[in-house]
């Protein structure tokens, strides 16, 4: 038998850390998606920038305007700036900074397109520029890809944690309601049946099973009152003549005092003379009167 209080404090203990729980969660998943939405935002950046640097030298090489693609190594300092802001967040796995270390050589394309000017074989120098970017570009593209992958499954995966801890938090409100229902609800309707009898005092009050401790105290309460309570003065019955034993010591102590009653008269009787035993008159007189009260309080009862 389970103390439904003890029960109860229990189970909002539980919920409330839980609840707390799922708050640090939804504080750390609103953290975790700025960040994550902060590296996928840098990360498309870069792409655009290189796309627009990669434009920008394929026009001038097809108009063999070579000043022009030499003046896009300056561009190339401006996207590694931003290639190096990535780079520097924790929520990149290391060995993918280390693979974007060795795969991307941005000082090499700054070069090579600063020297397109100054070389003799123009052409060639310009399929090796195209063969670089063109690299960088397909690096970068798998690079996004798989980045954006796994910010979206860590995202992902903290809300499966939240839903859980809320399946959790709901099976736990739904147990206690239930645990409620059956230990305080189902015998408080039982008990209530029981009070609500026509004859209350001949109800054996009796709580049902499984209830809590609370509601069996009260039962055991109501039992207790019911065997000790008094009579219906309505009635004109008291518990000592509804006793069959106890009637009938009283009408035996009534005739006993009617008895003492009446020799005690007849001794009195017998002192004729005024002066006679008027001592023994005067103790007879009290057996009288007291034997009288006897009789009265027999009476009474």
């Amino acid at each position: 038998m389970r103390s439904l209080k003890k029960t109860g404090y229990l189970a909002f203990v539980a919920v409330a850390i839980l609840l707390i729980v799922v708050l640090l969660l939804g504080i750390r998943q609103y953290q975790l998606t700025g960040q994550y939405t902060t590296i996928i935002r840098q990360s498309e950046e870069s792409i655009f920038q290189f796309s627009t640097i990669r434009e920008r030298i394929t026009e001038s090489l097809i108009t063999h305007d070579w000043d022009k693609a030499a003046a896009a190594a300056q561009d190339f300092k401006v996207l590694n700036a931003t290639l190096v802001r990535l780079q520097e967040s924790d929520l990149i796995p290391s060995e993918y900074k280390l693979d974007m270390a060795k795969q991307i050589d941005l000082s090499g394309l700054a070069i090579t397109s600063r020297n397109i000017t100054s070389t003799e074989d123009k052409i060639a120098h310009s399929l090796k520029l195209q063969n670089q970017m063109r690299t960088l570009a397909e690096y970068l593209l798998q690079f996004d890809r798989i980045i954006v992958s796994q910010m979206r499954a860590k995202v992902v995966h903290f809300q499966t944690i939240m839903i859980g801890s809320l399946g959790i938090i709901i099976c736990i409100i739904s147990f206690t309601l239930i645990l409620l229902y059956q230990k305080a609800l189902i015998p408080l309707l039982h008990l209530a049946d029981q009070v609500s009898a026509e004859d209350i005092r001949a109800q054996d009050f009796s709580s049902s099973g499984g209830a809590c401790a609370e509601i069996e105290k009260v039962t055991q309460t109501l039992a207790e009152l019911s065997r000790h309570q008094a009579p219906d003065p309505g009635k004109g019955q008291s518990p000592i003549k509804s006793d069959p034993q106890m009637a009938a010591i009283i009408n035996e102590g009534t005739n006993l005092s009617n008895g003492i009653i009446n020799y005690a008269q007849l001794l009195t009787d017998s002192f004729e003379e005024p002066g006679e035993g008027t001592e023994e008159k005067v103790i007879l007189g009290k057996i009288i009167s007291a034997g009288e009260r006897i009789a009265a309080i027999l009476k009474k009862l």
